[in-house]
């Protein structure tokens, strides 16, 4: 679902918001959630690819070097209130880039050098999920307040190639190099639901965990806040803001190395709730 998609869907249930419908689910008791939203964000990855026998590959900023533009990115978040106090949590991200450009500098890859002045093709893709138990120690009438204990696991895809047609100059360089890897990460966290009434609530988030194991080191936040509006029954949409990120250094046959990735800004979404 692109973005164009998205904001229709949102106006036509705006558009539709004073036709004749059944009170919506209170938020506190629903059993089923699911929200589907795109982002108008940015993002920032920075990168280091080491090569074979302890080769030191180049730290790289993909946005600011290798100049990579927004794709698809949307967020998918559900939840299954299984018992009053007990829930179930799954949330999906994708965000896609990519860009060609020409570089300023030597690039080492993995095992692959970049040189200066040839031009070069990016490609990154980033998806995070995470599964999570959620419980709710204090509930009100209007208010509810849980922790939760989980795993994210994010998996990143990037690779750069300089084609012989694009860099003739150079002698025709033609030159390749990709990684892929995941990093699963355990989290914790807070969620507060905040209705006004039974048409507005409020749903804010924190999540956090720093964890050193195995072939893995890193941390990871996620801070969210949202104002949803509940115009008929079962759906609704929403506005709010997500700020993620997260460090990992890993040690891995198919990616060794380093990533940071972070992205934040304002989230449009749809929800259905039963």
């Amino acid at each position: 679902m692109n973005r164009s998609t998205l904001a229709g869907t949102a106006l036509c249930l705006a558009g539709f918001a004073s036709a004749g419908h059944a009170d919506p689910l209170w938020p506190l008791d629903d059993k089923f959630n699911v929200s589907l939203g795109v982002f108008f964000l940015d993002t920032e990855t920075t990168m280091r690819l080491d090569g074979d026998a302890g080769r030191v590959g180049t730290e790289v900023n993909f946005g600011r070097e290798l100049g990579l533009k927004p794709g698809d990115r949307f967020r998918i978040d559900v939840y299954w209130r299984f018992f009053d106090r007990h829930k179930l949590r799954f949330m999906y991200f994708d965000s896609k880039e990519g860009n060609t450009r020409t570089i300023n500098r030597d690039i080492e890859f993995g095992d692959t050098t970049f040189p200066l002045n040839v031009e070069v093709r990016t490609d990154i893709k980033v998806e995070i999920f995470e599964l999570a138990y959620e419980y709710s120690f204090l509930k009100r009438d209007n208010l509810e307040l849980s922790g939760t204990i989980g795993l994210h696991n994010l998996s990143v895809k990037a690779g750069l190639h300089a084609d012989a047609s694009s860099n003739a100059g150079l002698g025709g360089l033609d030159l390749e190099e990709a990684a892929d890897g995941d990093g699963p990460l355990p989290v914790v966290g807070l969620r507060g639901l905040w209705a006004l009434n039974d048409h507005f609530y409020f749903d804010a988030q924190v999540q956090f965990f720093a964890v050193k194991f195995d072939n893995y080191d890193g941390n990871l936040q996620d801070y969210k806040l949202s104002f949803n509006w509940q115009p008929f029954e079962h759906f609704g949409v929403g506005l709010g803001y997500n700020d993620f990120s997260t460090r990992l250094d890993v040690d891995e046959e198919h990616f060794n190395g380093k990533l940071r990735f972070n992205y934040d800004g304002p989230l449009l979404f749809v929800t259905g709730a039963f």
